[in-house]
């Protein structure tokens, strides 16, 4: 049979942005791992630091620094965001996973980007799995529900990243997430935040806000 010639233009994708930091030093990564923990009761098995806005620390400066740098990166030349907008890093907080934990499915209000940073992990400590909203039709919804032979990026439901240390992830808000169990017998320690947009919206409309 002779090659069909073809192209597929993805339209209307979810952006993922993924990076990678410098390694952190080890009086940083240190306090980082050593706050004050509590339990978030409901959804999650891990613990949280009781801390909710650790990057407004002065002795992570450096740190939220380098966030930023990606921040401002994914937010006016991947998603095309105008460039008078700030975009603010609102909340972050370190979470400690041991073996056995893991994290149910969940999305973060109040925010339009999502972010986390691996402080440490390895090949078993637990993937980052992103879930498809029923809504988001890139080809039909649940009228006919079609089998798969063979799962494609377009007919996928869900999509796991196996995260390494020192690296940056970053997503919408309302991508509901959720993480495997670490079944390692080490902790994995990873810092998220959330972002959300200072500035006028929709100038000179009947619908202009300042936020």
């Amino acid at each position: 049979m002779a090659e069909i010639k073809h192209e597929v233009i993805p339209l209307f994708s979810i952006p993922l942005y993924k990076s990678e930091l410098s390694p952190l030093d080890p009086l940083t990564y240190q306090k980082l791992i050593n706050h004050e923990w509590e339990k978030n009761e409901g959804f999650v098995t891990h613990v949280e630091t009781a801390e909710r806005h650790l990057l407004d620390r002065p002795e992570y400066k450096g740190l939220k620094q380098a966030i930023q740098i990606h921040i401002d990166h994914f937010a006016y030349e991947v998603i095309g965001s105008q460039r008078d907008l700030c975009w603010e890093i609102t909340t972050s907080w370190v979470n400690r996973s041991v073996n056995g934990d893991y994290h149910t499915s969940h999305w973060h209000s109040n925010s339009l980007i999502s972010g986390v940073f691996y402080i440490n992990t390895n090949p078993d400590s637990g993937a980052i799995v992103f879930h498809k909203d029923k809504e988001h039709k890139n080809l039909w919804g649940d009228t006919l529900r079609v089998d798969w032979d063979k799962e494609t990026d377009y007919n996928t439901e869900a999509v796991g990243i196996l995260p390494k240390t020192n690296q940056l992830l970053m997503f919408p808000s309302i991508l509901a997430h959720s993480v495997l169990t670490n079944t390692s017998n080490d902790n994995r320690y990873s810092l998220a935040f959330n972002v959300f947009p200072r500035g006028t919206f929709g100038k000179g409309g009947n619908s202009e806000v300042t936020l």
